[in-house]
């Protein structure tokens, strides 16, 4: 059944149509995407004048449900995936509680750049790249297995950092030393190999999750690759789809 407007209610009409068109929006009968009726029409529709319609679209507008493009008409805003927010939330408690994480390094030591390796720091295959392999412990259990490459530049004080929690730790907590400007992260499904597994205290072939980074300077330059492998219990994914205000 049609909602109607009450022109008796204390809510203002365009207010009352707001509601009306956000339910159906909601219900799906204008679906992300579909122009909505013209005002000529909605006015007709609901006895309600062209500045009462104009009104509720507009409000509907600024609560971000409706789009108005200029001589097309008055669409419903899609939602992009691209627009939510995963929070990676046990991995910055990892990263922010430098003194409840301890790092044990498997190995630090010079190496040479493989062709993915030299494809994400933007160097040449062969070109001399710092190799480090550690396991992150939380109350002495081993939680990740970490393997980073990092660009081989006597000038960039990076290796001290990345015996430390690394530079994902600065981006996590947002307070940067200068040397990391922005980061790249993809979470990638994987099981856990044999060395990993036995690093982890896990059987191999557990699923497990792949954080793969690439860290940039402010010269916009990627100086360090790598990434972290955990069983699913460390990365806790939350994120939060929709209109939030």
């Amino acid at each position: 059944m049609r909602q109607r407007i009450d022109k008796h209610r204390f809510e203002p009409a365009y207010a009352q149509l707001a509601s009306i068109l956000r339910n159906q929006i909601a219900e799906g009968v204008y679906p992300p995407g579909e122009k909505i009726p013209s005002e000529s029409t909605i006015s007709k529709e609901y006895g309600v004048s062209p500045m009462t319609v104009r009104q509720a679209i507009g409000v509907l507008t600024e609560q971000g449900l409706l789009d108005r493009i200029q001589g097309s008409g008055t669409f419903v805003k899609k939602l992009s995936i691209t627009e939510s927010r995963f929070e990676l939330n046990s991995l910055r408690e990892i990263f922010q509680d430098s003194a409840g994480t301890q790092i044990k390094v498997l190995q630090l030591s010079l190496g040479r750049a493989d062709a993915r390796t030299a494809e994400k720091l933007d160097l040449s295959v062969g070109q001399r790249v710092i190799l480090i392999r550690r396991i992150l412990l939380r109350a002495g259990r081993p939680v990740m297995f970490h393997e980073g490459n990092v660009r081989c530049d006597p000038t960039r004080p990076v290796v001290e950092a990345e015996l430390s929690i690394g530079p994902l730790s600065e981006l996590f907590t947002g307070h940067c030393d200068g040397s990391v400007k922005k980061g790249e992260l993809e979470l990638i499904p994987t099981v856990l190999g044999e060395t990993e597994a036995g690093l982890l205290g896990h059987a191999p072939g557990t699923p497990a999750f792949r954080l793969e980074y690439v860290v940039y300077d402010f010269d916009n330059a990627p100086f360090g690759w790598g990434w972290f492998v955990a069983p699913p219990e460390v990365f806790r994914l939350k994120t939060h789809l929709g209109l939030w205000e």
